[in-house]
């Protein structure tokens, strides 16, 4: 996950190696991946390096305990934790990942967002010259702000008199994986309301409200799914409106740039900017069924490869071919802060391939996978968006939900699917009258007796039809579970 560098110790661990860890899980049911996960998302929620009164994670823990952030937040770290928790929290329904979802979305709402939409860069870790002094607190502080009520907080959030980094205090829960009873935390919220009054009196850290694409994508690919899965439609528009916002501002003459900032669109864009925009559009349509969405993404697939592609060794560089001002073009596979563009194409491709049909996109994905898979004996751990979405390339479960869209029977069959932790799927509401490709496996394919009706389906093999939401749910488990051969 966030990169602290060589002698900054623990780094996070990556939310796509997370990913990974949770879809062999799926595979294998391997209770120690389980538990490794849980132990790792909980202690990011509960430890130093979660703002615990603002909401938000730090980009990274400079300690063993994960107790003491470097306390710059930054907008790509946090999309990517939304992501990795969303997916553990449809795994086992820790309540404590959806809570620590709900406040960090709340955070880039309240101060994340520039003007018109756009998801702003980062929050600095210092001000008036000190890092983290916006953060961190003296007990005495806690003691005047809450009263009666302080005792009980400084418990919870390991408060002491001598402080616990550097003679202060930085707020966390580390002691406790799990949430109190109901009463004891609200309790702690009322504390934490007054202590985040009292906090935004002291002068605030330096706001970059640089947008860059790629970042964006990550956040709005991160909120919309969020938004279904949680039902949550106001997360949804936030999410629509960041997307809007790239197209109306950093798309000059149609071509997406990198960055944008006082009125200025700039530099020209590279793989990744074109990489998570495209994985925004396509999730974007997957939710809400929009061809613009969708053409899109086409564009973006074919601006990648038209200046992107090597033709000689596969995959995609980094830059553009129109650029002049680099050096060497690079060809990366492996992921840095943020994933790699490469890997992320591969599942772009492969949803343009399985939503339209177009085998033009299965053999691209091919081709990317074929010209990094000899890097895996080397750099695999460094690799893992490749690996999640090779894997999705190579088992993609495709489910298709016949039936009007706002109707209450298809909506119930829809957040069954979102309920569900499958990472590699992909759905299609379809409306009365509208066709799937003909060599979709679910072609032809209608309602049963007049009802919503979901089929689940596995390379040219579909379920019979479901009308409810328990049998789709059935359904999915039996798709999606582990491999029988591992049993």
């Amino acid at each position: 996950m966030v990169h602290g560098g060589l002698g900054r110790a623990p780094k996070f661990p990556q939310c796509n190696a997370l990913e990974m860890i949770l879809r062999t899980w799926l595979r294998h049911r391997d209770g120690a991946m389980l538990g490794a996960v849980n132990k790792s998302l909980s202690a990011m929620c509960q430890g130093g390096i979660y703002d615990h009164l603002g909401g938000g994670f730090a980009r990274y823990s400079t300690d063993a305990q994960w107790l003491a952030p470097h306390f710059e937040k930054m907008l790509y770290d946090n999309a990517q934790l939304i992501d990795i928790l969303t997916l553990a929290w449809q795994v086992g329904g820790n309540p404590l990942y959806a809570i620590r979802i709900e406040e960090t979305i709340a955070w880039i709402l309240r101060e994340m967002v520039v003007d018109g939409g756009g998801f702003a860069a980062t929050l600095d870790a210092d001000s008036e010259g000190e890092e983290g002094k916006f953060y961190v607190w003296q007990e005495a502080e806690i003691d005047k702000v809450l009263g009666d009520n302080a005792a009980d907080f400084k418990a919870a959030y390991d408060v002491s008199p001598s402080g616990n980094w550097e003679g202060k205090v930085i707020l966390n829960r580390s002691a406790k994986s799990l949430m109190g009873d109901p009463d004891h935390e609200l309790l702690l919220l009322q504390c934490r309301t007054m202590l985040l009054k009292q906090r935004n009196r002291r002068t605030r850290p330096s706001w970059d409200d640089k947008v860059l694409a790629d970042w964006n994508g990550l956040m709005i690919a991160a909120i919309a799914n969020t938004a279904v899965v949680f039902e949550r439609p106001d997360w949804g528009q936030v999410a629509v409106a960041a997307y809007n916002f790239v197209l109306d501002r950093m798309c000059p003459n149609g071509q997406l740039v990198h960055a944008y900032r006082n009125g200025q669109a700039k530099h020209r864009a590279v793989l990744d900017d074109f990489a998570n925009m495209t994985r925004a559009a396509l999730t974007l349509y997957e939710i809400h069924g929009e061809y613009d969405y969708m053409q899109q993404a086409i564009k973006w697939v074919e601006d990648v490869e038209v200046n992107f592609n090597d033709p000689a060794n596969g995959g995609y560089y980094f830059s553009s071919a129109k650029a002049t001002d680099i050096i060497a073009r690079l060809r990366i596979s492996q992921d840095a802060a943020v994933p790699s563009g490469n890997g992320v194409m591969i599942g772009n491709l492969t949803r343009l391939w399985l939503l339209t049909g177009a085998d033009i996109y299965r053999q691209r994905a091919h081709n990317v996978v074929q010209a990094f898979s000899s890097q895996l004996n080397e750099y695999s751990l460094g690799m893992t968006t490749f690996l999640n979405n090779a894997e999705f390339f190579g088992r993609p479960l495709q489910i298709v939900i016949i039936g009007e869209v706002e109707a209450e029977r298809t909506k119930a069959l829809v957040r069954a699917v979102y309920s569900s932790a499958i990472p590699n799927k992909i759905l299609t509401v379809l409306p009365p009258g509208q066709e799937l490709p003909p060599d979709h496996p679910a072609a032809n394919r209608v309602k049963i007796e007049g009802q919503a009706s979901a089929y689940v389906c596995i390379d040219q093999t579909c379920s019979l039809p479901q009308t409810t939401a328990p049998g789709l749910r059935e359904a999915l488990e039996l798709a999606s579970g582990p491999d029988p051969e591992t049993q």
